[in-house]
């Protein structure tokens, strides 16, 4: 096999193996209805383009929750801060109360 034959095969079995799995049964749906010219067309089909772009929407919806997960952490870890500081004060009135 010629090295630029085989760099396309490898650039393209790389993409292959980020499509998500609503792209790929997208894929496999085009290639039974006739949609594209086989299985190992570079065209992508309706069904896949639609898998695509649902599989693009989830991992936007995951990204968002893992954000707004850490926003809640770094929140909690605020506030868990504050009160450790409060109960701080508080022990060192307690200590002027019993004048150590």
């Amino acid at each position: 096999m010629r090295p630029a034959a085989f760099a396309l095969l490898l650039s393209t079995a790389a993409l292959a193996g980020c499509d998500g799995p609503r792209e790929n049964a997208g894929e496999v749906a085009d290639n039974a209805s006739g949609a594209v010219d086989g299985e190992d067309s570079l065209e992508q089909g309706p069904a896949e383009r639609l898998g695509e772009k649902q599989d693009q929407a989830e991992d936007a919806a995951n990204d968002a929750r893992e954000a707004q997960a850490d926003a809640l952490e770094d929140a909690a870890e605020s506030k868990r801060d504050d009160a450790a500081e409060a109960a701080e004060r508080l022990e060192q009135q307690a200590e002027k109360l019993r004048g150590k």
